[in-house]
C-alpha cells in the first residue's frame, strides 16, 4: 500500500520535482488512523518530509538545528509553543523531548493551517479525548 502511495505522491521524482496531491495526503492521513488510535501516533516518510497522525497528546519537543514547517491536513489540536521543557532529555543528537511545556503560548490549529516552528523552539500538540490531528511535516536544516 505505501509503495504505491509513495509512487503516486512523488511521481515526478525522477526530474527532481515532487508533487504531493492534496487528496492523496488526506487519504493517507485517514489510512494512518487505526495505527494512531492504537499507539497514539503514526507516521510515514514521504521523500524528505513526513505525514503524521496523532490521536493523543504528544511529547514536548525541541529541534536544535531544524525548523518545522507543518501543514494541518485533518482534525485539530492545541499547539503549545515557546516556554521551557522542565523535564527535558536528549533523545537523539540535537533533539530534546519531555512531557510538557511550562510558560508557553497556546493556539488552536485546524485543517488548512500552516505552522512554522523555528529551530530551538519548544512545541507540543495537546489533544482533547477523542480528538485527532493529521499533518504534513517538513524539517528544514538551519
Amino acid at each position: 500500500m505505501w509503495i504505491s502511495l509513495l509512487c503516486a505522491l512523488s511521481i515526478y521524482a525522477a526530474t527532481g520535482v515532487e508533487i504531493w496531491a492534496g487528496p492523496d495526503l488526506k487519504n493517507s492521513a485517514g489510512q494512518l488512523a487505526p495505527e494512531a488510535e492504537a499507539k497514539g501516533i503514526a507516521g510515514r516518510t514521504i521523500g524528505a518530509a513526513s505525514l503524521w497522525r496523532r490521536a493523543k497528546t504528544g511529547q514536548a519537543e525541541l529541534h536544535k538545528t531544524k525548523t518545522d514547517l507543518l501543514v494541518v491536513e485533518q482534525g485539530s489540536a492545541t499547539l503549545v509553543f515557546g516556554g521551557a521543557i522542565p523535564d527535558a532529555r536528549t533523545t537523539a543528537p540535537n533533539e530534546i523531548r519531555g512531557t510538557s511545556i511550562r510558560g508557553g503560548e497556546s493556539r488552536k490549529v485546524e485543517a488548512g493551517d500552516i505552522i512554522r516552528i523555528p529551530a530551538g523552539t519548544p512545541h507540543q500538540f495537546v489533544l482533547d479525548k477523542g480528538q485527532s490531528v493529521a499533518y504534513f511535516a517538513l524539517k528544514i536544516a538551519r
